[in-house]
């Protein structure tokens, strides 16, 4: 027995109205999904950046050097700054003179600097015996399978707001402060290679009330699952009652 199954098992028979009955091993298969995204980052616009838009609005600039002046702002942090708004469709440049784009003066308006989409992944972890994502650390396909796994779901079958829901397992969205980071497209799914959670399953007799159940702990979640728990009991607690108290 191993020193997991050990310590789980004697907190189980702390209650000395509990017996153990039969202890089972075995895995829930997981399916391994990398999902491309888009983020986009939003800031508190400064005050150059203000400055700079106010400026471009009322005025024709041409370069940062007249910028500079105007400013008293070194030429170097001036080019940075617009370089950023042009990345970020906020000016242009049409026949040499920088203007305000749509984006710009609905930015500008509002405070808000958004910056341009980044391209991320991350892989996430669906368990179709529990019809959802979880969150953990998974192993190779070995052992005995779970007896009332379902069969694995495609992944046209799944919607954007599930892909978002699993990326909100793993906080790549977050607001801290002034910034905020979205998740504005989801832009890809592959499935990569099947992977398992092990569980270990004790079959239990509450005697002061002559109460058969199950207790499931999942090594993946590192928890005791209650889906998995309700499953079995609601399966097979008729059979236990006849193989064990009959």
């Amino acid at each position: 027995m191993d020193a997991l199954e050990k310590r789980l098992r004697d907190e189980l028979l702390r209650d000395l109205n509990v017996k153990l009955l039969e202890t089972a091993k075995w895995s829930i298969p997981i399916q391994v999904v990398d999902i491309e995204y888009e983020t986009v980052k939003r800031t508190k616009m400064d005050i150059l950046m203000k400055m700079l838009l106010v400026a471009f609005r009322t005025s024709q600039f041409t370069s940062a050097e007249e910028l500079s002046e105007m400013l008293v702002v070194e030429p170097l942090f001036i080019e940075d700054i617009i370089e950023r708004m042009v990345r970020a469709g906020m000016i242009v440049n049409s026949g040499g003179v920088y203007s305000l784009t749509e984006t710009g003066k609905q930015q500008f308006e509002a405070g808000i600097y958004v910056q341009p989409p980044e391209m991320e992944e991350s892989t996430v972890h669906y368990s179709p015996s529990h019809g959802r994502f979880i969150v953990g650390e998974t192993t190779d396909s070995a052992g005995e399978a779970y007896r009332h796994a379902v069969d694995s779901r495609k992944l046209n079958e799944f919607k954007e707001d599930e892909w978002r829901e699993a990326l909100d397992q793993l906080d790549v969205a977050y607001t801290d402060g002034n910034v905020q980071l979205v998740v504005q497209s989801i832009t890809a799914v592959n499935e990569l290679e099947k992977k398992s959670a092990p569980c270990i399953e004790f079959r239990l007799h509450q005697t002061a009330d002559d109460r058969l159940y199950a207790r499931v702990w999942n090594t993946m979640t590192g928890e005791w699952d209650e889906t998995l728990e309700n499953q079995i009991m609601e399966r097979e607690l008729t059979e236990w009652r006849e193989k064990y108290l009959g």
